[in-house]
């Protein structure tokens, strides 16, 4: 199961520890956007756990500000579910789970 791990760049505090119950068993693959905060965490999980690793970085050459957003669409579109770290307040975050409601994907959010 390719799980991505999306979350809201001002959540430092966050630890390996705490994101892992929340990765569903069968978990293959983890994705995530690149950015600092939850997404680094995503890659961190992906070395400890030795899972494979992907990133969809924004291509603000092709897209421009709106590179963000489709860099969300892309994750949703390539996961087979997402798990959202959101702190009621990131834009970002908010657009992916969005996303996930308007792409019927399967996903969670856990309220930070």
């Amino acid at each position: 199961m390719k799980v991505a791990i999306v979350g809201s760049r001002s959540l430092n505090t966050l630890g390996i520890e705490e994101i892992l119950p929340y990765v569903p068993q069968g978990a293959s693959e983890i994705i995530s956007g690149g950015a600092k905060g939850v997404d680094t965490l995503g890659q961190k999980l992906a070395q400890e756990l030795g899972l494979k690793f992907t990133c969809f970085a924004p291509d603000y050459e092709r897209y421009g500000k709106r590179a963000p957003i489709v860099r969300n669409e892309q994750i949703v579109d390539y996961a087979d579910y997402v798990l959202a770290f959101w702190d009621a307040k990131s834009p970002g975050t908010r657009s992916t789970i969005l996303c996930c409601i308007k792409k019927h994907r399967l996903f969670r959010v856990v309220p930070i």
